[in-house]
């Protein structure tokens, strides 16, 4: 009798897990005990036990390891069986257990080796689908296959394309891993450390930067000489601009000092090559440099890492390159071109590649010549261009964004997300539609249209924006109706009612979510998540819902300028309710806080609105180091919220789609409502829970959304 289980970090069958991973590493890939413990703790681990086995030693006959990725899909990165019981059907029934945990999601992906004959005929007998094939890490030149296994839900929010999803994003590796690597058969827990680097499931590029030719050259043997220069050969190279190593390398000597050793050199050389070639993660296990994470990340925004917290944290990682606010806090403006500025910005933002320069200035002139029509901003950081975006409006309750174009950098990512939510919140409340028509969009752009619901249909990016709440069939009357206002909307609209009615007959509360956020600020009444409201002090609030790209206070300035694409809020792990869970919705209070009482104006009232996306308790270090990205909290913060104590457990919220209330409830309002709701006073100094049937009433007040009922 076969049964599958799921097991924890402190289940005793885990280590006969770890070990059946080490029997068969060269099939499967290297990976650090740690990672194992890691996905045990995320309840990520399935095991196929033998019941009627009398030695407990022989009861786990295989599992599989799998992760969930930001894009909503299921990473399978172990699928192992114990010799004696394979082709028995155990494979099968771990899987099956798979696709009944992650039925909600769009799927399963799995890379393999194409050479791997017996496990792609696994994958075809499974139900996978072969996708895609990229360049494998073997040495010898292998290609891997990308299987597929679509869970079947309607494919308007599958996004992004194969290519993309299995894009590689680049890490630098010092020489110690290097070398680790060159050796064919790894002895050491340090040298199969680093070659867990060379999974396949991992999507990282492994890149040297030249000094490690340094490093090799200082080898006495000539043999070892000519054998490492051959390897690093076979690496990416990273190289920057000559003047910017130099400057970082000096910035780097001024902050640890000229170091005497040549190895010392040759660590800063190794950063500051790095830096300079805008990667922000190195790979070590070097217990000094990794000392000096703090600093290196603080100064240039670059983590100095393991592999195995590379390995672990690799999505939430990739998800960091792709959204660091706190690079860009104080260095932003947004102002209105005037036509001496057009000749600059033609230099800037023409795409010389992809379109004809003349093209290019008609544009941008015809766009100045019409400001009636047109509204052509830029956005400059620390005094220089990095945004051009252009909105046009020439059709009632449609917003046309004909130009956007975003300077690339390692910050790119970041402002094209905060610029895709500033134009979503720049609708005016009676508008609809949002297209973007610029035929030459970078990927940057293209992923953070798609992060906000935006669909490829018909040569423009689509978003339909329903500032309702409503049931799940009076949305789809709604999306059905605007199908025939907006001819060109029309494949969206109906693509979105199919999805929302086969979400519901299905209970899928994770697809209906999804959809929510794709018509957000629309929200779904029947729709079953947690709802809460979270005591804030205004001094917080100010900053965490203050991400405009113009710096703007909470309490007097513009709600259409004020958002957030993603943040982090601490407190205390306390007592809180037992709906405290992610995903839920959030309604923000603003307490008196710790000043003067007339401070600030509009105090003790709900102000704003958010998603909560994860919850996360831990140790203040180990969360600062996770969040710090975020940028609005210093460490003193996080010590202050654990009371000075840094072996305190606190909690860290992780919220996004922040929308500023037009109208604040205040706390008479709520007193009214609490009473007629709970017939007890209102009182908060935690998380409380709400009914959903409240939460829509105070969300549809504070930003008189319509409704149909």
């Amino acid at each position: 009798m076969i049964k599958i289980i799921t097991i924890e970090e402190n289940s005793p069958y885990l280590s006969q897990v770890i070990k059946l991973g080490d029997a068969n590493s060269k099939t499967l890939g290297f990976l650090p005990q740690e990672a194992f413990h890691n996905f045990a703790e995320c309840k990520q681990i399935l095991i196929a036990l033998d019941e009627v086995a009398v030695d407990e030693k022989d009861k786990v006959l295989g599992y599989l390891l799998y992760h969930k990725t930001q894009r909503q899909e299921a990473r399978l990165v172990h699928l192992c069986v114990e010799n004696s019981h394979r082709h028995k059907g155990v494979a099968k029934l771990l899987f099956d257990e798979l696709k009944n945990k992650t039925k909600e999601l769009f799927g399963i992906r799995v890379h393999c080796r194409r050479d791997y004959k017996e496990a792609s005929e696994l994958w075809r007998k499974l139900g996978f689908i072969p996708r895609d094939e990229k360049p494998g890490r073997s040495k010898k030149g292998s290609t891997l296959t990308i299987w597929w296994f679509n869970h079947g839900h309607p494919d308007l929010f599958t996004l992004a394309d194969e290519q993309r999803a299995s894009s590689k994003f680049k890490v630098v590796i010092d020489a110690n891993i290097f070398y680790d690597l060159l050796q064919k058969s790894p002895n050491s827990a340090s040298e199969k450390e680093s070659h867990s680097l060379l999974a396949d499931w991992l999507n990282i590029e492994l890149c040297l930067t030249e000094e490690i030719y340094n490093e090799i050259d200082r080898s006495e043997d000539k043999t070892k000489r000519q054998y490492g220069r051959k390897s690093a050969d076979t690496f990416t190279k990273l190289v920057g601009a000559d003047d910017e190593f130099q400057k970082y390398y000096k910035q780097l000597c001024h902050l640890f000092g000229r170091k005497n050793r040549d190895s010392d050199q040759s660590d800063l050389r190794q950063l500051a090559r790095s830096i300079a070639a805008g990667v922000p993660f190195f790979i070590t296990q070097d217990e000094a440099l990794l000392k000096i994470d703090e600093k290196i990340y603080k100064e240039f925004g670059m983590h100095i890492i393991t592999p195995s917290r590379l390995i672990i944290h690799q999505d939430e990682l990739m998800r960091e390159t792709e959204y660091q606010p706190v690079r860009l806090a104080g260095q932003i403006t947004i102002k209105r071109v005037d036509s001496e500025e057009i000749p600059g910005l033609e230099k800037i933002f023409y795409l010389s590649s992809k379109e004809t320069k003349s093209k290019f200035k008609r544009l941008l002139r015809s766009c100045l010549t019409d400001p009636h029509q047109f509204d052509i901003r830029v956005v400059q950081r620390t005094g220089k261009p990095v945004a051009l975006v252009v909105h046009r409006r020439y059709q009632p309750r449609e917003l046309d964004i004909p130009l956007f174009r975003v300077v690339q950098d390692s910050l790119a990512a970041t402002l094209a997300r905060h610029l895709v939510m500033k134009s979503i919140l720049d609708f005016s409340p009676e508008d609809i539609l949002l297209k973007v028509t610029d035929p030459h969009l970078s990927e940057e752009i293209i992923d953070a249209l798609q992060e906000n619901g935006f669909v490829w249909i018909e040569n423009a990016w689509l978003k339909v924006r329903l500032p309702v709440i409503e049931t799940v069939k009076e949305l789809a009357s709604r999306l059905t109706t605007l199908s025939n206002e907006f001819p060109q909307a029309n494949q969206y609209c109906q693509k979105m009612v199919e999805a929302l009615n086969q979400a519901q007959a299905n209970n899928y509360r994770q697809i209906l979510l999804g959809i929510e956020k794709a018509l957000w600020p629309a929200k779904i009444t029947d729709l079953e998540i947690p709802a809460l409201v979270v005591p804030i002090w205004p001094e917080w609030a100010m900053q965490l819902f203050d991400f405009s790209l113009e710096k703007q206070d909470l309490f007097g300035g513009n709600p259409n300028l004020i958002f957030s694409a993603e943040n982090v809020y601490y407190r205390a792990t306390g007592p809180s309710p037992k709906e405290l869970s992610a995903p839920a919705r959030l309604l923000w209070y603003v307490s008196e806080g710790k000043g003067p009482k007339d401070r600030y104006q509009g105090i003790k009232s709900i102000r704003a609105c958010s998603y909560l996306d994860e919850i996360v308790i831990d140790k203040p270090k180990a969360l600062f180091s996770r969040f710090k990205r975020l940028g609005v909290y210093r460490w003193e913060n996080l010590l202050e919220t654990a009371n000075q104590n840094p072996d305190q457990d606190i909690m860290a919220l992780r919220f996004s789609h922040t929308e500023i209330f037009r109208h604040p409830i205040s706390i008479e309002e709520l007193k009214d409502l609490w009473r007629k709701e709970t017939g007890k006073n209102f009182h908060i100094q935690m998380p409380i829970s709400i009914s959903s049937q409240l939460f829509g009433y105070l969300y549809q007040k504070g930003l008189q959304t319509q409704s149909s009922r």
